[in-house]
């Protein structure tokens, strides 16, 4: 059995992801709780965990999900003034 990894993301290419994701309705934020939650469970998603790892990139990071089923779907927890981003690749099943 495989582990989750993190993977960080060009701020660039995540920024085209994320307008993408708001125009096909896709960006998820935690202020939406059933859907976050829902999807946080269905990829076993350990935010906690996630958190703590990437605090060592930047201390100011928000999460975000973008709902797509594609590669640029996923958890995502990125710095605006830093400029950097991570992303919560789960395991293979």
């Amino acid at each position: 059995m495989s582990r989750p990894t993190v993977k960080e993301i060009n701020y660039v290419d995540f920024k085209r992801i994320l307008e993408q994701a708001r125009a096909a309705g896709a960006r998820l934020e935690k202020t939406d709780k059933d859907r976050w939650t829902a999807y946080v469970n269905q990829h076993r998603v350990k935010e906690a965990g996630f958190i703590a790892y990437a605090r060592s990139h930047s201390e100011s990071l928000k999460p975000v999900i973008v709902d797509d089923p594609g590669p640029n779907g996923g958890y995502y927890l990125f710095s605006e003034r830093d400029e950097v981003c991570v992303k919560w690749i789960p395991r293979a099943e």
